[in-house]
């Protein structure tokens, strides 16, 4: 394996170099993002994807925010997510948000652009997230 081998680890790390940022629909730098702003940061800095998709609104219509994901990434079954792994949840019946698995002593969080909350965020994964969660995806190029 290459010494500079991409691991989940260091997703999550490059992840938390993105927290408190200011929460801004479609934001993609470091003066503001959302969720997919997030997920397609990560991905450029690590120089895992190039990929990214604009021009959607703040509500979920269909399953285009999901085949984004597909067409980009690995699925994996939620159950078997790891740290690094990127969850996607839905409110009603469409996809319309995502997040990185984390963990903090042993403990399963969510790192994401909140919006309610303004800006990103690394909480528990607990309360109703477990209930929301609808998809993982595994980064292309990440060891194991």
């Amino acid at each position: 394996m290459p010494v500079d081998a991409i691991t989940p680890d260091t997703v999550v790390a490059r992840a938390r170099a993105y927290l408190g940022v200011p929460w801004r629909h479609q934001g993609r730098s470091p003066r503001g993002l959302d969720c997919a702003g997030l997920v397609v940061l990560v991905a450029r800095d690590l120089g895992l994807a190039d990929y990214d998709a604009t021009g959607y609104g703040r509500r979920a219509q269909g399953f285009g925010f999901v085949e984004h994901f597909r067409g980009n990434m690995d699925a994996v079954a939620v159950p078997e997510a790891q740290p690094g792994d990127v969850l996607v949840f839905a409110d009603q019946v469409y996809p319309c948000h995502c997040g990185l698995l984390t963990s903090r002593h042993g403990v399963p969080h969510l790192l994401h652009a909140h919006a309610a909350r303004r800006q990103v965020i690394e909480e528990p994964y607990a309360g109703e997230w477990p209930l929301k969660v609808k998809f993982a995806f595994r980064f292309r190029g990440v060891a194991g």
